[in-house]
């Protein structure tokens, strides 16, 4: 009986979020938390537009390397001044390599897609998408960080824009 009383005071004092497995959800990129204005990060320069509300970005000083993996571009992209994405691409390094040190950091894929051409790896979580490409002919991968719900905005937007083509006469 004794023991009976001192496990329920035990799960009584200990909160209950000691239990609960820590989230692998990145919430930021290199610092930079999502939907972070673009203007208030030190050293981000924009490259060009790919419509008129998304723009590219480059940031001076930036690591061009995941662990010993050279990559070939590290671009941010905003919409309405605010960074939701984040692109990179490599192609000088064993891939396996680096989607290992992704699945040790982030763990096991949410969904994978594998063909002889490709290979995609997503991780999907509440608020962050990661999906890892791999092009199986060439080696060449990109790895794209998306913040969903800035993405839902610019969903949002180009429904809303495409709409108000159709309804004019």
């Amino acid at each position: 009986m004794n023991r009976v009383v001192v496990c329920v005071l035990i799960l009584l004092v200990v909160p209950l979020p000691c239990f609960a497995q820590r989230s692998t959800e990145p919430l930021n990129f290199r610092g930079i938390e999502w939907d972070t204005y673009y203007s208030a990060i030190p050293g981000m320069t924009k490259q060009y537009s790919r419509d008129e509300k998304i723009d590219v970005f480059k940031k001076s000083g930036d690591e061009m390397a995941i662990g010993d993996c050279k990559l070939d571009t590290l671009t941010y992209e905003g919409f309405n001044g605010r960074i939701y994405k984040v692109n990179m691409t490599f192609s000088s390094c064993n891939p396996g390599q680096v989607f290992d040190m992704f699945k040790q950091k982030y763990g096991e894929c949410s969904s994978v897609e594998d063909s002889l051409e490709q290979y995609i790896g997503t991780w999907n979580w509440k608020r962050v998408k990661l999906v890892f490409f791999i092009d199986v002919e060439s080696s060449a991968s990109e790895i794209t960080y998306t913040y969903k719900i800035t993405e839902r905005e610019y969903v949002t937007y180009l429904k809303e824009k495409a709409g108000a083509k159709k309804d004019q006469f």
